[in-house]
């Protein structure tokens, strides 16, 4: 692989399409129409495609809709889909149904999925409550074909397996992966194994090798030997849902057998950018899809990466082969890892080695998943056949466990800045490049450090806060917890009511850029206010926990305790105290009263003068976490969390503010 790749056409086309995606995003990523009318609505009446394979939860279904018409009139959008029906209808199917339409959720909590905007990023405009769905029109043969075959996989993993053994082979054969436990999904997370629940490009390349061997096998020519590669395949990517890195591994496998079937050359670099531009000239929104984003940074690294490296690592026997399970395991992880804190805020430390144990382990699931699928119905074959697969499968989810148990087996990351990922970037393509551009010489070592340089200065740094600077408060919670998040220029994140789950709390922090909580408020001594702090702090380090006067429940008491065995200072406050250097506890504006009084209807315990008072700044006054004056449209009936700022040398003005809703 050549510096000259990237002045191939199809490279710079590629390149050239993507940054017009990037500029001129309003145009490609332009909104679906408007409905033609306001929502919620009741009793719509909606015609449309089915246009994913229905995904099973609580009470029902749901999944994709390509509308084609509403009331009867023609009408052209998406919706999401819930059913309480789990069966008669799938993917490809032409429906009908009466549905009551109303707007997604958007975030729960900062730093979590915002249901509303992942959707809308899909071309998703609504979400529709289904009552009875008739089926006007079945899919074609080769779609019903194919969900027959996974609806039989599915069913032959369930009967033979146990539960979870079931659910992750679904998800290492066919990507089916929504009946995983969630500790064994962390387990996944924490060993660097996520992707071998998704159906990925290396399953397409299993199916093409097997079928490609057999074909060979039997006698057929290298012309329908590869014809037949190529159609079942690609029958397998309709039988996995069309996800975008199965339909990348798809078209880059068919551009290189068709390459190899009229004897002309064609590089895997070459295969790669063009299955990227045909996604994105049928899907620009794909651009901004984080399965897009992974699938093909891995493909590039692991193509660019052994392509250039391979050679000086060659060794033969088992050493060899360890040193290239290694190799591909870094190469295709290198470009993943800024992803990885975007999206999920947690790296895993041992991915490196547990997936070359793992990867190929994955490779003998899918075979055993096949077997089984294609012999369900044989009960001679299933009697040596479901023991084999029972073992391997008890075998390769304790590697998985084995791995996620270690000590450090992943570390929680804040977002990295804009910066520091641009940086990274420009450190791994020279990392991976470093061959071509030559050891001994110091444009190779330059551009390193320019990568370093960049990284460095995206580094986020505590520095004192700017007279009038603004503060920025979200407020989330659920029907029964009102939280919020302060981060105050210059003295660090602050959490009031840490009453979710302490994974969730901990992504908000992570989210605004910080690994630590500098305080914990509780407005009230309720459990529903600290039920999350436990978790919070195995997870990330606190500083101080403020609590108000009052008779401390059993369970907040022993906390409370063993916080402070592990260096947490917990302070309790009364109303104008100074709590910390940046934090006073008193009655804000519409507040009951000074001090805990035990009322729970609202809350009657105030943070004020959150400020950094180094240079003369300002204070930030709290008002309660009451409902305010006046709501917008969009957000009625939601509580809000407001700050002032006042002082000698600013004119007071109100705070940055976000709600969430609850």
């Amino acid at each position: 692989m050549h510096f000259a790749y990237y002045r191939r056409p199809v490279f710079l086309l590629l390149a050239c399409y993507a940054a017009a995606i990037l500029i001129f995003k309003g145009y490609f990523l332009k909104p679906r129409e408007e409905l033609p009318f306001r929502l919620p609505r009741a009793g719509v009446l909606v015609e449309g495609r089915v246009a994913e394979y229905p995904i099973g939860r609580p009470g029902g279904r749901r999944f994709t809709l390509e509308t084609s018409s509403l009331y009867g009139r023609p009408f052209r959008t998406a919706l999401m889909v819930y059913s309480k029906e789990k069966a008669g209808f799938s993917y490809g199917d032409r429906v009908s149904f009466l549905a009551d339409l109303g707007q997604p959720a958007g975030a729960s909590a900062p730093g979590g999925l915002d249901w509303a905007d992942y959707l809308g990023k899909r071309g998703i405009t609504a979400e529709a409550r289904a009552m009875k769905i008739d089926v006007e029109e079945q899919a074609g043969p080769v779609l019903r074909l194919a969900r027959a075959f996974r609806e039989n996989a599915l069913e032959a993993f369930d009967a033979n397996l146990s539960p979870e053994a079931a659910s992750v082979l679904g998800g290492v054969v066919i990507g089916e992966k929504r009946g995983v436990p969630p500790d064994l999904k962390l387990a996944f997370q924490d060993s660097g194994a996520m992707h071998l629940l998704v159906a990925s490009g290396s399953n397409v390349g299993f199916v093409v090798a097997v079928v490609y061997f057999f074909c060979s096998r039997l006698g057929f020519r290298r012309r329908y030997a590869g014809l037949a590669a190529l159609a079942l395949s690609g029958f397998y990517v309709l039988v996995s849902g069309l996800d975008p890195p199965l339909v990348r591994a798809y078209l880059m496998f068919s551009a290189g057998l068709c390459a190899y079937l009229l004897r002309r050359e064609a590089g895997a670099f070459h295969a790669l950018t063009a299955a990227a531009l045909v996604i994105l000239l049928f899907s620009p929104r794909a651009l901004f899809d984080a399965g897009f984003q992974m699938s093909f940074l891995a493909a590039y690294g692991l193509i660019a990466g052994m392509a250039l490296w391979g050679k000086y690592f060659k060794a033969g026997g088992l050493r060899g082969h360890a040193v290239s399970l290694f190799l591909m395991s870094f190469f295709a992880q290198l470009g993943l890892y800024p992803l990885l804190a975007v999206y999920f805020h947690k790296l895993s430390l041992v991915s490196l080695f547990s997936n070359m144990l793992l990867v190929p382990g994955s490779g003998i699931a899918m075979a055993l998943g096949f077997l089984l699928a294609f012999f369900a119905k044989a009960g001679l074959v299933l009697k040596f056949l479901v023991p084999a697969a029972a073992l391997f499968m008890k075998l390769f989810i304790g590697t998985v466990r084995f791995f996620a148990a270690l000590p450090f087996s992943s570390v929680s990351l804040p977002e990295p800045s804009a910066l520091w990922i641009a940086g990274f970037y420009i450190f791994a393509f020279v990392l991976l490049h470093a061959p071509l551009i030559g050891f001994r010489r110091p444009r190779l070592y330059l551009a390193a450090a320019l990568g370093a340089a960049v990284m460095a200065a995206g580094v986020p740094r505590r520095v004192p806060a700017a007279g009038g600077e603004k503060c920025l408060a979200l407020l989330f919670g659920d029907a029964d917890t009102r939280c919020a998040l302060i981060k105050v220029p210059g003295a660090g994140v602050y959490i009031v009511n840490p009453g979710l789950k302490g994974k969730k709390l901990a992504d908000a922090v992570l989210a605004e850029g910080s690994r630590a909580v500098e305080g914990i408020m509780l407005t009230s001594l309720e459990k529903k206010n600290f039920s999350g702090l436990e978790e919070l702090a195995g997870m990330m380090k606190i500083g101080n926990v403020l609590v108000p006067y009052g008779p401390q429940p059993p369970g907040l008491r022993g906390l409370l305790k063993d916080l402070e065995g592990k260096g947490v200072a917990v302070r309790r406050v009364w109303a104008g105290e100074e709590a910390l250097p940046s934090v006073r506890a008193g009655a804000g504006p519409g507040a009951s009263g000074g001090g805990y009084t035990g009322r729970n209807d609202i809350v009657d315990w105030n943070i004020y003068g959150l400020s950094v008072e180094k240079d003369g700044g300002y204070a930030v006054q709290g008002s309660s976490l009451a409902a305010p004056p006046s709501a917008s449209p969009q957000k009625a009936g939601v509580t809000a969390l407001e700050f002032y700022y006042a002082g000698e040398n600013s004119a007071p003005g109100q705070a940055k503010f976000v709600s969430y809703p609850l």
